[in-house]
């Protein structure tokens, strides 16, 4: 089993490779206009951005899963999660859950309850970015409330559903359906959603950031621009999300991105900028994973040479 394990992770990491090469070269064309018209300025801050609403996210997941009773030294939460979230790049929503639950495993959490607080925290996060996006385009402009009222109620729904009693109730009913330890499947405390839904709102914000400071050139640079391109991302990832058969929502949320900017730039601009937003978050994901990686081996060696 451990053998086929280490073979399976070089199988996942070959696929995702493979699908970010092929991306690149489909959209490469489409791109290279607007990388030319943005300023290096514009990249570095977009990129801090990203890399912060990046940490928030895993920080979303580590706050969610120590309310579940197990609670993850950073580096190794970083390392599980980092390296999970590059699941999200093969077809369907759920490789990510399959690997973070692997990988959590190793550090004697239980794998049920690391893939239980990982659903757990792309439900927050939904919520959490249903709600965003819909006050952000909802201010935007009398014309985008008018069109995305109806994000409200969603969310609204999601909220009563993500509330611990209500919560714990369906995780209880799902260990008997799965015959798991209770144990495995501990209750989510209210601190430990409210820590987790806070540091999902950062992450909701800093990604809005990054899409409008790569906007100010292209037509974004009001407030309208940043509530249209912090709310339009929030929409966008929700409809990449849903849609599981594309991996990490690829075509899909482009479009709905192209949209959402439509009242502030060109068609071609929109989706030229889209185009960008995606080629960063690539970006950032390849690197984070190649940084969890490196920073725990270091922590383990550190530790080998203590002991």
């Amino acid at each position: 089993m451990k053998r086929l394990r280490g073979i399976l992770k070089v199988v996942a990491l070959v696929v995702v490779v493979a699908f970010i090469a092929w991306y690149v070269a489909q959209n490469w064309h489409d791109v290279v206009p607007i990388f030319r018209t943005l300023e290096w300025w514009q990249y570095v801050s977009a990129g801090a951005a990203i890399v912060v609403g990046l940490i928030a996210s895993m920080l979303s997941w580590r706050s969610i899963l120590a309310g579940m009773g197990s609670r993850l030294p950073m580096l190794a939460a970083a390392r599980v999660f980092f390296l999970g979230q590059l699941g999200k790049y093969v077809p369907g929503s759920i490789w990510p859950v399959v690997a973070q639950a692997e990988l959590a495993s190793e550090y004697g959490t239980p794998r049920t309850r690391s893939g239980i607080a990982l659903l757990v925290q792309m439900a927050v996060s939904t919520v959490v970015g249903t709600l965003f996006a819909a006050l952000c385009l909802a201010l935007s402009s009398p014309a985008a409330f008018v069109a995305y009222w109806w994000l409200l109620l969603i969310a609204l729904v999601g909220v009563v559903c993500l509330a611990p009693p209500i919560f714990t109730r369906v995780m209880r009913f799902a260990a008997r359906v799965l015959r798991r330890p209770a144990d495995d499947l501990a209750a989510l405390s209210w601190r430990a959603l409210f820590a987790g839904a806070s540091w999902s709102l950062a992450m909701w914000a800093f990604f809005g950031v990054h899409l409008w400071v790569l906007a100010i050139t292209l037509g974004g640079n009001s407030l309208t621009g940043l509530l249209t391109a912090a709310g339009g991302y929030a929409l966008a990832w929700l409809v990449g999300f849903v849609i599981i058969f594309l991996p990490a929502g690829a075509g899909a949320r482009e479009a709905a991105l192209t949209l959402a900017l439509a009242p502030v730039m060109s068609g071609p601009a929109a989706l030229g900028l889209a185009l960008v937003s995606r080629f960063l978050m690539l970006a950032a994901d390849a690197l984070f994973a190649v940084a969890a990686v490196a920073a725990e081996r270091l922590h383990r060696r550190a530790q080998s040479r203590r002991a």
